[in-house]
């Protein structure tokens, strides 16, 4: 009888303007007859340290963390092939911890890891990804995460859309979570604190480029350039985000 599919498997890779993507698939938590194996088979397709690190996580961390170096190891490959057999652990504030010349960002949700790897340029100095699920129907009877996320400009942007079409707007709303959050990773060696949704806006239209606005008093008066992108990846939205060098 032929094996299954190995649950953490390569579902997406692509090269996009700003470095490389991958995604890897998640097993499913609740199969404990599965997960098990599942476990044991992703482990040892990791480097020996990166294993060490992952068997003293709790087991949902224990899954996202193979996932995303799995999707990390796959997207290096493709900017720095000889990334491909040194481990990364993790930073104090639980960031991948990159080889030198090249930079990295993982991201998960329940059933899937994303990862971005990219070279460090003149223009990309720090880079961060985020996944989110696309909302349905049973997502809208949820509570409104806008008040929270989103500045009173951003809100009032999105007013219309609400009144006409709740899943579009709660599509809208996750859209904008992502790639916030996909820009606080790409700051955060700088900023070093948790980020207030309030301190950043974000203006996407269709997929694609994404206009960044920032309001950190860190940035007074420096010179600091994100860019966002966001696009589709079957039942998700990926953000990712890269900054320039901060003079």
């Amino acid at each position: 009888m032929d094996r299954p599919d190995p649950a953490f498997r390569v579902t997406a890779e692509r090269s996009v303007p700003h470095g490389h993507l991958a995604a890897v698939q998640l097993p499913d938590a609740s199969s404990d007859a599965a997960l098990h194996e599942a476990l044991e088979d992703g482990a040892n397709a990791l480097l020996t340290a990166e294993r060490e690190l992952a068997q003293r996580l709790a087991v949902p961390r224990r899954i996202a963390f193979i996932g995303g170096r799995l999707a990390l190891r796959t997207a290096r490959s493709s900017v720095m092939p000889a990334s491909r057999e040194l481990a990364v652990l993790r930073t104090p504030r639980g960031a991948p911890l990159m080889p030198p010349g090249i930079l990295g960002s993982v991201s998960h949700k329940r059933r899937l890891a994303v990862a971005l790897a990219a070279l460090p340029t003149t223009e990309i100095h720090t880079i961060g990804i985020d996944i989110e699920e696309i909302p349905n129907e049973r997502d809208c009877a949820r509570l409104d995460l806008a008040p929270k996320i989103l500045t009173p400009f951003e809100r009032r942007e999105l007013s219309s859309l609400e009144a006409r079409d709740v899943l579009a707007y709660r599509e809208a709303v996750r859209l904008r979570f992502a790639l916030k959050e996909a820009v606080y990773k790409c700051i955060d060696p700088y900023v070093q604190r948790y980020v207030r949704f309030q301190e950043v806006e974000v203006f996407p239209e269709d997929a694609g480029p994404t206009y960044v606005r920032l309001s950190l008093p860190e940035f007074a008066g420096r010179s600091v350039t994100v860019h966002a992108w966001w696009s589709r990846l079957d039942a998700h939205l990926i953000a990712t985000a890269v900054c320039s060098p901060v003079a």
